[in-house]
């Protein structure tokens, strides 16, 4: 993930607007004191703090001198031109995967394939018009013959104008997952119809499936949740090479 800021750093006066709030230096005080929400720290090299920064719903680095005067937010770059900042930033934006996202997952709108007495549950974040969506869907079809594995597809409406009522189409139908399957089947000439009107039910079961897919830090489909064999939740985003499909879904 990359950070791209507007402008150049950022530099505030140990004095100005500060707040009497003693856990963070003047200058961070100062940025709270104009929106900024401080979620924590972030490793900065030496005689450096870093925090991470909220503002305007981004994620932000901000960096307090070592004399604590000046605050300044932006990219730290080392004598070789190494980003210090990427990482960091990558590491504490990185969604926490707990019980609670299994459970988030669990109660989301999908459409399952695969056994209902399976011991293994994958999560694949999926959109009808997404053709590699429509790859992996593929690939999973001969690992579902062994009973060990239910793929869960959570249906998300991101890639295209179509992607809404056709996903809408699929959930509304009287057998959702013969109507996915069917699409799958003929994708890119698909007899299952983008619905003319969306209802407000299942436009907000996919406006909450997006919501989800953005809390978890997925930025497009498809992606796969899944459960390692240590019983960890991992995350896979695009189309996973073949060693991974079978450490995920079975061989």
């Amino acid at each position: 993930m990359k950070f791209r800021l507007l402008g150049l750093a950022l530099l505030l006066s140990a004095c100005a607007q500060a707040q009497d709030t003693p856990h963070y230096p003047a200058p961070v005080q100062a940025l709270e004191a104009k929106g900024m929400t401080i979620k924590g720290t972030l490793t900065a090299p030496d005689g450096y703090h870093a925090y991470l920064g909220i503002y305007g719903g981004r994620p932000v680095p901000v960096y307090v001198t070592p004399d604590g005067k000046h605050a300044f937010v932006g990219v730290m770059f080392d004598a070789q031109g190494k980003d210090l900042t990427q990482g960091p930033m990558t590491e504490a934006t990185k969604p926490v995967l707990d019980a609670a996202t299994w459970a988030s997952l669990e109660k989301s709108t999908w459409i399952a394939e695969g056994s209902p007495r399976a011991s293994r549950i994958v999560y694949v974040f999926n959109d009808t018009e997404c053709p590699y969506c429509h790859r992996l869907w593929a690939a999973i079809q001969p690992k579902l013959a062994s009973g060990e594995v239910q793929v869960r597809y959570v249906m998300v409406a991101v890639i295209a104008p179509k992607s809404e009522p056709r996903a809408a189409a699929v959930l509304d139908a009287a057998d959702p997952a013969a109507t996915l399957r069917e699409h799958e089947q003929h994708f890119g000439n698909s007899p299952v119809q983008p619905l003319a009107k969306v209802s407000a039910a299942t436009a907000k079961k996919l406006d909450d499936n997006a919501t989800l897919m953005d809390a978890l830090g997925i930025t497009g489909t498809p992606a796969v949740v899944y459960k390692d064999a240590s019983g960890a939740i991992r995350m896979a985003d695009g189309m996973p090479p073949p060693e991974m499909l079978d450490a995920i879904f079975g061989k």
